[in-house]
């Protein structure tokens, strides 16, 4: 975030630190000692979206700073605690509320206050035989009630007790998301040290009787001449905090007119032909919906970061540090460190797990994700995706109506586009590059709608014109999941019920037809038949195609046509393969083509085993824009967040998957490459497991992302 004008905490506090509290007690005025400090949001610059060199800033963005806004700025209470320089050992801490804070500045990115500490507490550690005159200062800025009952004890310290003098526990308390603590509520975002700071305190503990009048504090920011200590030099002076929460961004990038967007969330995704031949738009999709997945329930209120990912060695307060790549060969020529995740337990068991083997159990992902990407058997149902209980999801047209971002400094000349804030979320950090997998890290969810071309409406292709009015029939009489016609997808092409994909394979696989014999004796058969055809394969196996019909027209001895469109059937001499995607659609069509069912389970298996994807009508209701949703075939978008990109396509970098307190990620869907995955999971051929690697090469979508420090990246979806 771009430089925020020092913010000087302080108010007065009950001396009776264990419960947090401003009362007043008998004995405050002589026992209390006063100081002052100054706090700073961190400063950065730069133009892309890596992990940059913090220096001394905590800053780790090579793309530019992001401006907060009012209320993610605003301090309306903080918690000031002295440690240990050695270890973090607990001194003391003081609570500033509200009333004792001061804004300097129009924007609340100033304020002015004193704090006091008890001197009472003070002293049990200057007899602490590890005392030191050198000790870190904590500040943590609109604190959840997570981080008081770390500090100050709950229930009296009946819950949580109260840390005692060198008690380390404060410091390694992991937070959990709920009601009480919320951390990004406008006006109170929970901030926190962004690099350790270390000051020097009093040497004597009398010397703190300089310091007992709210007039003259002592200055853990500045110079204090009686005792010949100064806070203030470069090293030292301000504290810097950085937000606990990583920030949504998100734009209309179809707007951007250079992949295949043509504005208001719609690309051109399938043409008549497929590479060099596909020239004709047939079927748009409009995305509408967008969706967190995976958002973490725990988190550390002080990042941490350590060589390796894991909590062991860790080094607190520390800087994200990047990993260097040479240019040309892609190979690592230094190495940088990781961000720990509070739950890094649990990860490396579910990473471990799914790294090994496909795993037969389940996984508690609703007890550590708010918005689990998959059910705890690991599957994934989206038939009610737009439910905001089980994703997090928002409506793409109402999130770019809403607060805009702040282009100051990253994108003052809007050459970026047009950035709105969509949502707030926790830290997610995944230790190495195999524990990178959808089961585990953050994402975004896009659903989109098949809306059919003009050209494909007006179309001579009588097939083609159907399929395109299908797509565009709103009416609910049309048809539900199985009554409304099926919508099968290989190889890019798109067929309107299993009779025209079966048509179509034995076309790929049969020139045409013959006459073989004599006029009255002879009979037809195929040219050739290439059964190594894949269309062929995916329908029919290994096995034959059963029966066709076709047509000629009669012509007697002269060649005169006596008679057209004879209609001939044509009996394969190949038996059929009875694992084969036709023989259990035949056998699914001839039982009724019941909606549940061994006959449905097995038709669908043995389709989507053959790599045809399946599309089914649904109805899915936008409230507040009409215009939205409806009836009509939908499909679905993966986009794993993107923290440091290694550049390197199809290979996971560290730290690339993940998302980091304090930054600013701003997405952007600049391209769509083909159809998203099917509604119903079970309809998918290429749907993921909670193992599938983040990196892949599947390219469904493309998207711009920009990661900034308020700290911006920017990332570029493509699918």
């Amino acid at each position: 975030m771009a430089s925020m004008a020092a913010m000087t905490l302080g108010a007065c506090s009950d001396d009776n630190i264990g419960d947090g509290t401003n009362g007043s007690n008998p004995g405050d005025a002589e026992n209390g000692v006063f100081f002052a400090i100054n706090i700073d949001m961190p400063k950065a610059g730069g133009s892309r979206s890596t992990t940059g060199d913090p220096g001394n800033n905590g800053s780790t963005s090579t793309g530019g700073v992001e401006i907060g806004q009012d209320y993610e700025n605003k301090i309306n209470e903080a918690i000031i605690v002295l440690a240990r320089s050695s270890d973090n050992g607990f001194i003391a801490a003081s609570t500033v509320t509200t009333n004792d804070l001061h804004a300097i500045s129009a924007d609340k990115s100033a304020y002015k206050a004193l704090s006091k500490f008890s001197k009472t507490q003070l002293s049990a550690y200057y007899n602490d035989k590890d005392f030191s005159n050198k000790a870190n200062i904590f500040v943590f800025a609109n604190p959840n009630q997570g981080v008081k009952d770390a500090i100050f004890g709950s229930n009296d310290g009946a819950t949580v007790p109260a840390p005692g003098v060198g008690s380390t526990d404060w410091v390694d308390a992991v937070q959990t998301l709920d009601d009480e603590n919320f951390i990004w509520t406008p006006d109170n975002f929970l901030m926190s040290n962004a690099l350790i700071a270390q000051r020097e305190i009093p040497r004597l503990l009398n010397d703190w009787d300089n310091y007992k009048s709210e007039g003259k504090p002592f200055d853990l920011s500045g110079n204090n001449a009686d005792v010949a200590i100064d806070n203030g030099t470069p090293v030292r002076g301000s504290i810097k905090v950085e937000r606990a929460a990583a920030r949504f961004d998100f734009r209309d990038g179809s707007e951007d007119h250079k992949g295949n967007g043509i504005g208001n969330f719609t690309y051109r995704v399938v043409y008549d032909g497929v590479g060099d031949a596909a020239k004709t738009p047939l079927i748009n999709v409009q995305l509408q919906r967008m969706a967190l997945v995976n958002m973490n329930k725990s988190f550390y209120a002080l990042r941490r970061v350590s060589a390796d990912g894991k909590p062991k060695d860790t080094q607190l307060c520390q800087p994200e540090r990047p990993w260097s790549y040479d240019a040309t060969t892609g190979g690592l020529l230094s190495s940088g460190n990781y961000v720990v995740d509070a739950d890094w337990e649990w990860k490396d068991d579910i990473a471990t797990a799914w790294n090994n083997a496909v795993p037969n159990k389940e996984f508690a992902y609703d007890d550590h994700f708010e918005y689990p990407f998959f059910n705890n058997d690991n599957t994934i149902d989206v038939t009610n995706a737009h439910d905001p209980n089980r994703w997090g999801v928002s409506i793409c047209k109402a999130v770019v109506e809403g607060p805009e971002d702040n282009n100051q400094d990253w994108n003052s000349d809007a050459s970026k586009g047009d950035y709105h804030i969509w949502r707030y979320a926790t830290e997610n950090t995944i230790a190495g590059m195999n524990g990178q997998i959808n089961g585990l890290t953050t994402g975004v969810v896009f659903k989109g709608k098949m809306i059919a071309t003009s050209e494909a409406l007006e179309s001579e292709d009588e097939d083609v014109r159907a399929l395109a009015e299908a797509i565009n029939n709103k009416s609910e009489d049309f048809g539900n999941s199985y009554k409304a016609p099926i919508l099968y997808l290989f190889a890019g092409n798109l067929y309107m019920t299993w009779n025209k994909i079966r048509e179509a394979a034995i076309k790929a696989a049969v020139p045409g037809f013959k006459w073989v014999g004599d006029a009255n004796t002879g009979h037809w058969e195929p040219f050739s038949i290439n059964r190594t055809n894949s269309l062929y394969v995916a329908v029919f196996g290994t096995g034959g195609f059963g029966s066709v019909t076709f047509k000629y027209n009669k012509v007697n001895e002269s060649g005169a046509v006596i008679e057209e469109g004879v209609e001939v059937t044509y009996e394969d001499q190949l038996s059929e393969d009875e694992t084969s995607a036709n023989y259990a659609w035949n056998a699914w069509n001839t039982g009724g083509k019941p909606d549940s069912g061994a006959l449905k389970d097995n038709f669908k298996k043995a389709v989507t085993d053959a790599k045809i994807t399946i599309y089914q009508r649904s109805n899915d209701e936008v409230e507040g824009h009409p215009e939205l949703g409806g009836w009509g075939y939908y499909c679905y978008y993966y986009y794993w967040n993107r923290h440091n990109d290694n550049t390197r396509s199809g290979v996971m970098g560290p730290m690339e998957f993940a998302v980091v307190r304090n930054n600013v990620y701003k997405l952007a869907v600049t391209k769509i490459s083909r159809l998203g995955h099917p509604r119903i999971s079970e309809n998918d051929p290429d749907k993921p497991t909670p193992g599938t690697p983040d990196e892949s090469e599947d390219i469904y979508l493309t998207v711009t992302a920009e990661t900034l420090p308020w700290v911006v990246r920017e990332n570029n979806i493509e699918f």
